[in-house]
Parts: C-alpha cells; structure tokens; sequence
C-alpha cells in the first residue's frame, strides 16, 4: 500500500472529522504537474515552516509515542497544501498564519507566536479554533437554502466556487492526515501488524489497547 491509499483509508475512518474540501484534495490531488505549474508552485516562508511545525506538535505533542515533529507532519502540511489545493486555499491558509502571529502580538506583549509561552500558545489555538468552527458553520449554512414547498434545507446548487476550510479546521486535518499516515504514527502511535494474518471478525481489546495501524 502506498501513502495515497493509506491516506484515503484514513480519511474515510475519519469520515466526519474531515471536511469536504479535504476529502476532494485527498482523492483527486497529487497530479502530476506541468512545467508552468512547478515553476509557480507554492511555498511557505522559512518562518512560516517553522510555525506549522509547532502548531502540529501542539496538536500532537510528543508523550509516550513521538510527535507530530518527529513525524514529519510540518513538511507533510506543506506538501499537502502544494500539491492538492487550489490557489484560493492557499492563500486562505497563509492569511490564517498571518491573523495567528497577529493575535499573538496584540494578545502577548508583541510576542510572535513562537516566542510566547506553551501557555500563551495553547491559548492562542483554542481560539482559533473556536472560529474555525463558528466559519465552518456559517459556510454550511450559506451552502443551504429552504425548499419553497417543504420549508426543510436543500442543498444550494447555485455556487460552483467552494469555500476554502476554515485555517485552523483544514491545520487539524492535515496533522492527523499526516501524523497517523507516517511510519511513526502507524508503528508507534498504533498497533501496527506488519504481515496479518487471517482476518477476525471480534477480537477482545486489553486495557490500553491502541487502535489498529491500516
């Protein structure tokens, strides 16, 4: 199994938890590219490399199993973003960088986020996490228009243009897309049976038992 079909397995445990624009990304991203393409592809700033690393080890800290860090999931985010997104989300991700180190400054003495404490950082996150959420309704909402006869939602049909996921939303997915889609994630932070055996339909779970790597 390569890393593109385990990342799909993944996405579909996940179901939920994972927004639409993500799932698209995942399933028909990773396309080759045209010489115009690579030549203007995306990147993030030096800087900017160093703070989704941080943000994911916040999200996935190092315990008894590795963290995000270790894992790769800063670089992973990167390529993600690179190779499956439009322009638009692009952009959309950077901007929420910028707003971060922003609120950071304003809430932590002019600190960026980097130089703040784990508490001050942690803090910082929670936030943003709470407007993503409260956009990503507002975008399920706006989706939406009432039915003329039965007064119920239906799907509004009359937008092709796909919001972009809400930054801190689409952070949280890619970390988790890439922390358990990595050798580490898989063999340490899962229970991880390299060659199985014939498949069980109930097998009983021991105390501490940790879930199965796909």
């Amino acid at each position: 199994m390569n890393r593109r079909d385990a990342m799909q397995r993944v996405a579909y445990l996940m179901g939920g938890a994972l927004s639409a624009p993500t799932m698209i990304a995942i399933l028909e991203g990773c396309k080759p590219t045209t010489a115009t393409e690579a030549a203007t592809s995306f990147a993030l700033s030096t800087d900017y490399k160093g703070l989704v690393a941080e943000i994911a080890e916040i999200i996935i800290p190092k315990t008894t199993t590795p963290g995000a860090k270790e894992a790769g999931v800063g670089p992973f985010v990167e390529m993600m973003l690179k190779d499956c997104y439009k322009p638009s989300q692009q952009d959309h991700f950077v901007k929420g960088l910028d707003a971060l180190e922003e609120e950071s400054k304003k809430a932590n003495g002019g600190k960026k986020f980097l130089e703040s404490t784990p508490v001050q950082q942690t803090a910082l996150l929670k936030k943003f996490e709470v407007m993503s959420n409260e956009e990503a309704k507002k975008i399920e909402t706006a989706k939406k228009v009432l039915d003329a006869e039965t007064g119920l939602p239906k799907e509004n049909k009359g937008k092709e243009e796909t919001p972009p996921t809400p930054f801190f939303k689409l952070m949280k997915e890619l970390t988790l897309l890439g922390y358990f889609t990595s050798e580490i994630g898989c063999k340490q932070a899962l229970a991880y049976v390299e060659v199985p055996g014939k498949y069980e339909g109930c097998v009983k779970m021991t105390p501490g038992q940790k879930a199965w790597a796909l």
